[in-house]
């Protein structure tokens, strides 16, 4: 609290009591802005995440039923063909 305080009045003596307001508006639409693009950005990195999750989820379940007939053949050739 201490630390606002002293940032308040320098700033109050560094821009006058006349300036003060006016900067005080630019800072709060600086920050506007700020955050504004901040969800932006946010929602686009999380629209990409999902799409590349949904990607690899479709790469699963190709690769599913072609690892899994890779391990039957794999199996098969295992076994003994015949017994004589």
């Amino acid at each position: 609290m201490l630390g606002i305080l002293f940032i308040a009045l320098l700033a109050l003596v560094i821009f006058g009591p006349a300036k003060l307001p006016e900067l005080a508006r630019q800072v709060s639409k600086y920050q506007a802005q700020f955050r504004r693009m901040k969800r932006e950005l946010t929602g686009q990195l999380e629209a990409e995440i999902s799409t590349i999750r949904i990607a690899e989820e479709g790469k699963d379940a190709v690769a599913s039923p072609l690892e899994e007939s890779a391990r039957t053949a794999t199996r098969v050739g295992q076994l003994p063909t015949s017994r004589r």
